[in-house]
């Protein structure tokens, strides 16, 4: 059985228990223009090159679902009139981003704004499940309400 003065050094340690595991760092919060070098024929940006492979955190739109309970979605700063993943790279919108769900979430009004966070993929890629072209991509993503 565990004593007060027991109990009081065990409290007393509790502070140096978290100083053994570091904290998870925050995810950096970039923009979707920051993504591209404009004055470079849209190639990406040095910070998106150093960010590749990372966590980051995206403010913007959930674009209307294309398919019905999928585990992915599109993340926009502007209105989605035609489906960007159906062209090539050359008709490539640069103002979207194809992001891969960590699980799947319920899809929410397109019209609210909401953080989305995820590892941060670059490169011209063909999602073998969809057939969807994409420049840019946040895998293993979550996103909650703004």
């Amino acid at each position: 059985m565990v004593n007060r003065r027991q109990f009081g050094l065990g409290l007393a340690t509790l502070p140096l228990l978290g100083a053994a595991w570091p904290a998870k760092a925050a995810p950096t919060r970039i923009r979707m223009g920051q993504l591209y070098d404009y004055d470079n024929d849209m190639a990406y940006s040095e910070m998106a090159q150093e960010l590749a492979g990372t966590e980051v955190e995206l403010q913007g739109f959930m674009a209307p679902h294309l398919k019905v309970d999928s585990e992915f979605f599109i993340l926009s700063n502007q209105p989605v009139e035609t489906c960007p993943f159906c062209e090539s790279e050359d008709e490539w919108i640069d103002t979207i981003i194809f992001v891969v769900m960590r699980q799947r979430q319920e899809a929410i009004d397109p019209g609210l704004l909401i953080w989305t966070r995820g590892i941060l993929d670059i490169g011209t890629a063909t999602d073998e499940a969809t057939g969807f072209v994409s420049r840019v991509r946040l895998l293993n993503a979550d996103f909650h309400l703004a």
